[in-house]
Parts: C-alpha cells; structure tokens; sequence
C-alpha cells in the first residue's frame, strides 16, 4: 500500500495511506437511511473530504478532530473527488511530524470587530437630504418631531448614524485576534495566538482607510475557508458587509472570502446568531458579555456610542483600546458557546 502522497497527487482508486489532521466530523444518513461520517482532513499538501461508512466506523474507535492515519481509496461521488475511508487510528504529534516533516495545520479563528466614523462629506448631504424628506412626507413622526424642535441637532444626529452605513461612512480600526479554534487542540502542539490591529497604529496615529484595509487583508491573504473561521458578533449583518464595501469605494481588488448569501454561512462565527440559535434577532455584545459573566469592554469612558467624541477629541489610543477589548470580549463569548453548544 502506498503511503504519504501528496493530496494533490493521491491517484484514484488505488488504496493509499496518510496522515492528516481533522478538524470536523458530521453524522449523515442516506437517503435509505445507511450512515456514514462526513468528515474534513487536511495536512500541508491540501484539504481533503473523508467518507467513512457504518461498517468501518463499527470496527474502529470514535472518530474525532484530531491527528489520524487514515487509509483508503480516492473515489468521485457527483462529480465531486471524496476519500473513502477503510481504516484508520489516532496518531501523535511526534509520528505525525515523523512521517510527514512539519506540524499539522489546525484551523485557525480570526475574531474581527471594527470601529467606523461617519465619513466628513457626509455632513454636505444631511441637510437637504432632511429637508427632502420632510417635504415629501418621508420622515417618520418621531423624526418629524426632533426635526421641527431643532434642525441643527437632527441633522448632527443623522449625520453621526452615517458612520453605520458604508456608503456614509468609513473604516477608523480593525481588530483581529487570531488563536486556534476551541476544542481542536492537541497535545503538544503550541497554540500560537496574536492580536493585530489596523487603522489606528499603537503610538495612537491614525492610518489611511485604503491602507488599513489592505493591511487587514494581507493578514487574511491565507485564510481557508474550508476549516478556518471568522468570528464576531454580528459580523454577518455589519462588519464583513462594511469591510468588502469601503474595499469597493477605495478601489480596492479583492475577491471576498467568504459568501454572505447564503442561510447558513460557511466559515463565519456569528456570536449573535449563535446567541439566538441561527435566528436572526438582535443583542448587543455587552448584553450577552454580563449574562455569561464575562467582563464588559465598555467603561464610563470608551464605549461604541462615543467613539467619536472621542476622535473629536484626538482619543485615538483609547478608540483602539476599545476596539480590542471588544475583540477580546467576543472571543470569550466565542469560546463559551463552542463549550457549551459546540462549534
């Protein structure tokens, strides 16, 4: 039996063997009702899709993430290339580095939350935007109200809500943690972790939208979405949207990773969505922070509705202090639900 081939090179029908890591497992039945394991692997020549059937699973322990040697045959299924499993048992890392020359690769989780500003031309458009509305009857009535009582103060409050769109508003930071995903450690193998942030740079200088953004995606530039994850609280509905769109008003090329049209989203975390078990309601991130009890990343201070009183104020450092803890809130809350529900 041949064994170690690269994944690209793994020929068809020809019983093989190599060692991978797996980062997911997925019970599935037939249409008939026969069960089988859905399985992802990987190593450092590729990522592959493992189907392993009752018959072997009954001969074998549990199957889980984890380092394997695995045997089997490279098969299509729909048109689709799938190793069929025959056999297989856990590995450790020193005979996973024996056979194959370097350390698995496990799936990473890059937890993201950003920080935008209303973009400055934004407040040409407020005025007669208002008064537009209010002449055609488009404003609603506690809008109507504010309105009539102050101008000044509604157009200044409408223009601020511009830092939540991205057609008026723009990027000011972007924090990233990057660590393993909860519940696929192994043993022996360190778990490098790094916190990253873009925008705002750590002497408190504020950087260019246009170079923040591409900063941010040069970090992203090996992101897999086939086993690694996004993470954020509602980073579906707001972060990820605003992101790709200001690359798209600062002319910038990129090819977004991952599809957002989708139900269920591959490769994304949404701890808000998580929190409502997929639906689609709100809640705010400090809200789920204290029922865990976990701590706060607001203060008196800094929270998300001062930020920018504070940029007005030259508070750089302290907005990008802000933006990490909340990442560094969210990854908590992340961690806590994988516990609990699983990933």
């Amino acid at each position: 039996m041949k064994g170690n081939i690269p994944i690209p090179e793994l020929p068809f029908a020809e019983e093989v063997w190599l060692m991978v890591a797996v980062t997911s497992v997925r019970e599935r039945r037939t249409q008939q009702g026969k069960p089988f394991r859905e399985v992802n692997a990987r190593n450092a020549t590729g990522n592959l899709a493992l189907k392993i059937w009752a018959d072997v699973l009954e001969a074998h322990e549990e199957l889980r993430p984890g380092l394997w040697k695995i045997a089997g045959k490279l098969e299509t299924f729909q048109n689709q290339p799938q190793f069929v499993v025959s056999q297989y048992r856990t590995i450790s890392i020193e005979e996973y580095r024996e056979q194959v020359g370097c350390d698995p690769l496990m799936p990473r989780a890059f937890t993201l939350d950003i920080e935008t500003l209303a973009l400055a031309d934004f407040r040409d458009r407020v005025g007669p935007k208002l008064e537009k509305d209010y002449r055609l009857g488009n404003m609603r009535l506690e809008q109507q109200q504010r309105y009539l009582e102050d101008i000044a103060a509604e157009e200044e409050r409408v223009y601020q809500l511009g830092s939540l769109n991205a057609t008026s508003g723009r990027i000011l930071s972007i924090a990233v943690h990057v660590g393993p995903v909860p519940g696929l450690e192994i043993e022996g193998l360190t778990s490098n972790q790094s916190e990253h942030a873009f925008g705002i740079d750590a002497e408190g200088n504020e950087q260019k939208e246009s170079q923040a953004l591409k900063d941010f995606l040069s970090l992203m530039s090996d992101f897999d979405p086939g086993c690694d994850l996004i993470v954020g609280h509602n980073v579906i509905g707001f972060d990820l949207p605003f992101i790709f769109q200001r690359c798209l008003a600062n002319n910038i090329v990129v090819k977004p990773f991952v599809d957002l049209s989708e139900f269920h989203v591959q490769a994304v975390f949404d701890t808000m969505r998580a929190w409502w078990l997929g639906g689609r309601n709100r809640v705010a991130l400090d809200d789920v922070a204290w029922a865990l009890g976990l701590e706060s990343s607001k203060t008196s201070e800094v929270e998300g509705s001062r930020v920018f009183e504070l940029y007005q104020a030259g508070k750089l450092a302290e907005i990008l202090e802000y933006n990490l803890n909340d990442v560094r809130v969210t990854r908590r809350v992340y961690e806590r639900m994988v516990a609990c529900f699983g990933g």
